[in-house]
């Protein structure tokens, strides 16, 4: 069963980095300090430390160190670089999250309910976060942390019947819009504009091409 979801971490290694996995073989492959963290529609969590391991996507709080975020790659359905202003003010890693909630009756409670916790730093239902932002200091690291999180994500592909070769975080208009049509009543700032998105990778290429020829380009 995949793991789902993200976790609060609230214990670190002697060091003050992340725990890793015992028997996983988990290794750091990269970390950035000055990195925020924004959980849903929750503030800005500012001054912490981006792990980016061959398992799991960390931050780690600067000034808490009870304070902490895991989610396995295999939890990622899509990450890409966003850079525009109307969804979100700052340049950041733009990711979106399986919770592994397939009852959608609540699915609108459950988000009121989370931004209600998050605006009032009540932070004990992290797992219901379906989206998260990593806005770096300094944006020109952007691209470098992007290609190391593409480069982890094919270490982990999907182990229920995903093709060989393929992960599922791979990015297509349906998983940023959830499978729903686009109209004239989504807000800019509930997603992401898809040409803000950078996304590197050649697989991409193609699908970019039938978007330009759906447009009339």
């Amino acid at each position: 069963m995949i793991e789902t979801g993200l976790i609060a971490v609230t214990e670190r290694a002697a060091d003050g980095g992340p725990l890793l996995l015992a028997g996983e073989d988990e290794s750091i492959a990269h970390f950035a300090h000055g990195v925020g963290i924004v959980l849903g529609e929750g503030p800005l969590q500012q001054n912490g430390t981006l792990y980016i391991t061959t398992r799991r996507l960390i931050w780690l709080s600067d000034d808490d160190l009870q304070k902490g975020y895991a989610v396995t790659f295999l939890a990622l359905s899509m990450h890409a670089i966003s850079r525009d202003t109307n969804a979100y003010p700052l340049p950041c890693i733009y990711t979106q999250i399986e919770t592994g909630d397939s009852d959608s009756e609540y699915e609108e409670a459950d988000e009121d309910e989370m931004e209600a916790a998050l605006e009032n730093h009540v932070e004990e239902d992290v797992a219901s976060v379906k989206e998260m932002r990593l806005v770096p200091r300094d944006p020109n690291i952007l691209d470098q942390l992007f290609q190391v999180l593409c480069d982890c994500a094919l270490l982990n592909p999907d182990p229920e019947g995903a093709p060989e070769g393929e992960a599922e975080w791979y990015f297509n208009v349906n998983e940023v819009f959830g499978g729903r049509t686009i109209g004239e009543d989504d807000k800019p700032s509930e997603v992401p504009n898809i040409g803000e998105l950078q996304i590197q990778d050649p697989r991409f290429e193609d699908a970019e091409e039938e978007l330009e020829e759906g447009n009339g380009h």
